[in-house]
């Protein structure tokens, strides 16, 4: 019987297409993207874990051709988008993905975009052309993990697993890699794959910065390997021993990946962040805000805080983890401070004084069984007791950020790192990215005064 050879299919579609056959609205939406997840590498350059790989990587030396972001020196181009790429997952405050609503697609791209961009000195229409297109095999990836992944047995990092392969194709684009390299290319990333989800009991946030840094570089090595004439078998994302067969068990889920590509991008599904928390926090969070601001409720008239999300929701949020990704210290704070703020969520001890754990005491959330369907992480009820005995309930579906709200939380996270000046001066590089001769002026204003 005749199989689809759908890595055949996905590499000669991404080496044919160019910038122009992209949908005005698209090329918005990628601007958009790099926007936002250049403020949350700003922003999360500073955190315990990404500075433990940047003191790794700059321990090596290395060719002083690339940026590390908020760094004065530069150094080779893997240990740049190493660190770069953990920057763009150093937290939960970077965009994910709308229809699986999770998985942090944006985070294997952009970085490597940026980090080869400056290599070659692409131009800025190339970078968004290449974020595009990674996206493109990363949010096709994201619903199926999603979909078929048992959230309690069957447990690996999608982030990571698709992290590695978008990564590939954005650099290869950039390279300018033929179908049959790109063939290559995608095989000798999937070898490097992995994304084991024991960071699941993790108190802090190595294990999912680690993983998509790592994918990061293990993307640009595969492609710059493809380049060189590297040999790999060319179906790595067909029938058995792919990568389907590997993670999921079923590799009749691969002809899915190719279905209708060029007639809707998988960027358009991008939801960005309104708060520096996990995704199943996104909803309620926007509810429970909603109730305090229109209701006139302070953090004392609380009694009880009900939250309703889907049962898939409460297993993704373990209360082991950093307080950025569990439900009851994000709901807690969130409740007890009436904000989220990414700087104070990250200060030591933050989260964790005595009116948050009063607080958290009075949280329980309810895992929605009748919530089934992959639309409803974006739905959620909020209900508010208050201890004069009224009751307010809110049902809330995530809505869209504006362009606006997005410089509102991009000025919020870079200003503090480069000042008000210099955030201003990288804003202005960002909103002219399409028209720029080279990305080179963007990625070396990021860098730290020497």
């Amino acid at each position: 019987m005749n199989t689809p050879d759908v890595t055949g299919t996905l590499a000669e579609w991404l080496c044919a297409h160019r910038y122009e056959d992209l949908p005005a609205a698209v090329r918005v939406t990628t601007a958009n993207v790099v926007y936002d997840s250049v403020g949350a590498m700003v922003a999360c350059s500073g955190l315990p874990e990404v500075l433990a790989i940047i003191r790794v990587l700059e321990a090596q030396g290395g060719r002083e051709d690339c940026t590390i972001l908020g760094r004065s020196t530069p150094t080779s181009l893997l240990n740049a988008v190493m660190a770069n790429g953990g920057m763009a997952h150093g937290d939960e405050v970077d965009p994910v993905h709308a229809t699986s609503v999770g998985g942090h697609v944006a985070a294997g791209p952009v970085p490597t975009a940026l980090s080869v961009g400056e290599w070659l000195d692409a131009s800025g229409r190339d970078v968004l052309h290449a974020v595009a297109l990674g996206y493109e095999l990363g949010g096709r990836l994201m619903p199926i993990f999603y979909r078929e992944r048992d959230y309690v047995t069957r447990r690996f990092y999608h982030t990571a697993v698709a992290a590695n392969l978008s990564s590939t194709v954005t650099a290869g684009v950039l390279l300018g890699l033929d179908a049959k390299a790109m063939r290559v290319a995608l095989c000798l990333a999937t070898y490097q794959a992995a994304g084991p989800d024991n960071m699941t009991k993790d108190p802090l946030h190595m294990g999912k910065t680690f993983q998509v840094a790592a994918a990061n570089r293990n993307g640009v090595t595969a492609a710059l390997l493809a380049r060189e004439g590297c040999h790999a078998p060319p179906d790595i994302l067909d029938g058995t021993h792919g990568l389907f067969d590997a993670y999921l068990g079923k590799p009749e889920a691969s002809p899915e990946l190719v279905a209708d590509l060029g007639q809707r991008y998988a960027i358009s599904d991008v939801m960005h962040k309104r708060y520096s928390a996990g995704s199943p926090n996104q909803t309620y969070l926007q509810g429970l805000f909603g109730i305090l601001r229109d209701e006139r409720v302070t953090p004392a008239d609380i009694d009880e805080l009900e939250i309703h999300i889907p049962k898939r929701g409460v297993h993704r949020v373990p209360t082991t983890r950093h307080a950025s990704i569990s439900a009851l210290k994000v709901s807690a704070i969130a409740a007890s401070k009436g904000k989220l703020d990414f700087y104070a969520l990250h200060e030591p001890g933050s989260g964790v004084d005595a009116d948050v754990e009063a607080m958290e005491r009075r949280v329980r959330f309810v895992g929605r069984e009748d919530w089934a369907g992959m639309e409803h992480g974006r739905h959620a009820v909020v209900i508010v007791r208050t201890r004069s005995g009224r009751t307010y309930e809110r049902e809330v579906w995530h809505e869209p950020m504006s362009r606006a709200e997005l410089e509102t939380k991009f000025r919020e996270l870079v200003t503090p790192k480069l000042d008000a000046a210099k955030t201003a001066a990288v804003e202005t590089l960002l909103n002219g990215l399409e028209s720029a001769h080279s990305i080179r002026p963007l990625v070396r204003a990021l860098r730290a005064n020497a």
